[in-house]
């Protein structure tokens, strides 16, 4: 499964439905500019330390896809 933006954000504040299914997946991605969206849009939140935490935390458990071609295909 590859998050989008959308999809990390959710995760991050918890949304009980996007963990379930996260831990119904073999394997879950996020794409590198789906990363950079995401620590854009925490610089500009009300508790960017928390959701740094919370990504240094959880960021081990996702591979993180380049951009390519290939990459466009599951997405």
């Amino acid at each position: 499964m590859i998050l989008d933006t959308n999809a990390l954000s959710a995760f991050a504040d918890g949304e009980e439905s996007v963990g379930e299914i996260l831990r119904q997946q073999s394997r879950a991605s996020i794409p590198v500019i789906v990363l950079g969206e995401f620590r854009y849009g925490i610089a500009g939140s009300r508790h960017p330390s928390a959701y740094e935490e919370s990504l240094d935390t959880h960021l081990r458990h996702f591979d993180l896809l380049a951009i390519t071609a290939e990459t466009t295909i599951p997405y």
